[in-house]
């Protein structure tokens, strides 16, 4: 929001779209923040302005689905570090866990042997620290960076670099975990999807199955 109302007071563009006049006062960020959580807060017309994009897009041509590509990137949230509490949660079961049970169970009635028991025990549970500023972020940390509360997007492009579809997440969710929604949803919005590509950080066996 900040960077929108910089762009307005210095771009003729901005003023043009919107009707301002060169000399026109541009409303404070905060005054534009308040009136885009009253108005937009759990709203879906952000979606729907990029779908109708889209889809004039698609109309006249101008996107080739045949190949998609998929990366993420970390926008950093604007959290204090330091302002966080420590917060133990459950670790989640990977969702494809019940499918890979009932193949290697099926594998193993074919050969007479006994299903696998389902394992039991108490759930497994990690340590996270969690934003008093911004509790949707998650700690990103990676390489040389240095930690940050961060969001994680995963991002669908065409061949002609138009975006097809994102997926937003905390930041201290793994790419590989954001894959599947962003995936599904575009098997559905683009059929005509021939190949796939991704980066070394998507390669994991669920995923090269899903593709293949």
């Amino acid at each position: 929001m900040r960077q929108t109302i910089r762009e307005i007071e210095v771009n003729n563009a901005y003023r043009w779209f919107i009707g301002y006049e060169l000399t026109e006062p541009v409303p404070h960020f905060s005054t534009f923040g308040k009136n885009y959580a009253r108005r937009f807060k759990d709203t879906d017309i952000f979606e729907r302005i990029f779908a109708r994009v889209l889809q004039e897009a698609s109309k006249h041509d101008f996107i080739d689905a045949s190949a998609v590509f998929i990366d993420a990137t970390h926008i950093k949230a604007r959290a204090n570090k330091k302002k966080a509490t420590n917060e133990i949660i459950e670790k989640q079961t990977r969702h494809y866990q019940a499918q890979l049970d009932k193949e290697i169970n099926e594998d193993r009635e074919s050969y007479g042997k006994k299903p696998l028991k389902p394992k039991q025990g108490p759930p497994q549970t990690r340590n996270i620290k969690k934003s008093t500023t911004d509790p949707e972020s998650g700690l990103f940390h990676k390489g040389e960076h240095e930690q940050c509360f961060a969001y994680t997007t995963n991002t669908a492009c065409d061949k002609n670099n138009f975006i097809l579809d994102f997926q937003v997440s905390p930041g201290n969710l793994h790419d590989s975990q954001s894959f599947d929604t962003l995936y599904e949803r575009l098997l559905t919005s683009q059929p005509e999807i021939e190949t796939v590509a991704l980066d070394a950080g998507y390669k994991t066996p669920w995923i090269m199955k899903q593709i293949i």
